[in-house]
């Protein structure tokens, strides 16, 4: 799908409050409420837009453990390494990397026992060939992603 101009300042309006109204947003495009719905639909069928989520504030308790393990692959069971990755439920992205790492795998627990059993069973995943991780001290700023 072409993206227009318009797409992307509404996709910009949106990303900093998705709860902003339909008629607050036609007015900022100059576009009408109409115009404005039909192109959001346009945009969540044809998967620029791929859902709405909550982004939690500093003070709700979270996981305190944060991690990114690299993992480097044997490449013949990518597919099989990813859909057991899924399954672990301290693991919320998995992103695949150019460079002499395969994959990043971040990793949410809320303990180190915890981490290091999860962090275990990467490890002993068929396809895994070896894997570094660091744990996330502090973080200086996000701007938004689900970290």
């Amino acid at each position: 799908m072409q993206m227009t101009d318009k797409d992307k300042q509404l996709l910009a309006l949106m990303q900093k409050n998705a709860r902003e109204s339909v008629a607050s947003l036609a007015r900022q495009l100059g576009v009408s409420r109409t115009a404005l719905q039909e192109r959001i639909q346009r945009l969540e069928t044809n998967g620029i837009i791929d859902g709405y989520s909550v982004r939690l504030g500093a003070n709700v308790n979270r996981s305190p453990i944060q991690c990114f393990t690299f993992a480097a692959l044997n490449n013949k069971n990518f597919p099989d390494v990813i859909k057991q990755l899924k399954t672990l439920t301290a693991v919320q992205a998995v992103h695949s990397i150019s460079g002499d790492w395969d994959l990043i795998i971040h990793i949410c627990t809320d303990t180190l026992e915890k981490l290091n059993a999860e962090i275990n069973k990467i490890n002993e995943m068929m396809g895994i060939v070896r894997t570094t991780s660091n744990i996330v001290m502090e973080t200086k700023f996000n701007r938004g992603a689900n970290l």
